[in-house]
């Protein structure tokens, strides 16, 4: 169970790494752990202050959801700076975002976990 636990992990680095979250960021590893959760606990997600954020804080020891939620939205505002979120179209096959476009945290959690949950980093590793 542990060695499928760190192979799901591992995945949803890599997702976060090719999207273009930069992983010195603390919100990379706050949605690491989200997308964890999220796969983990279908339906943690329909409350994300109340209930997602505040496992993460939990986790990792945040008194304020507020401050887990800042630090997921400086790491995609990063990254949309730096890089556009068109990887995700390549990731899924269909359109998602324009080069000006980004996710909410919300929906980039949820796409992460779907990627990982369709098994489409299968296809990925194919491809190679």
């Amino acid at each position: 169970m542990e060695e499928k636990l760190e192979e799901m992990r591992k995945i949803i680095k890599l997702a976060f790494i090719r999207i273009g979250i930069r992983c010195d960021l603390v919100g990379f590893a706050y949605l690491c752990y989200a997308v964890e959760l999220v796969i983990l606990e279908p339906g943690i997600d329909k409350n994300l202050c109340k209930g997602l954020y505040a496992k993460i804080g939990e986790h990792f020891k945040v008194e304020k959801t507020s401050s887990v939620e800042r630090s997921i939205r400086h790491a995609i505002d990063f990254t949309q700076g730096t890089k556009s979120f068109a990887e995700l179209n390549r990731m899924f096959k269909t359109y998602l975002y324009t080069v000006d476009e980004k996710p909410t945290a919300g929906e980039l959690i949820r796409l992460v976990a779907e990627y990982y949950n369709l098994g489409l980093y299968k296809e990925d590793d194919k491809n190679k």
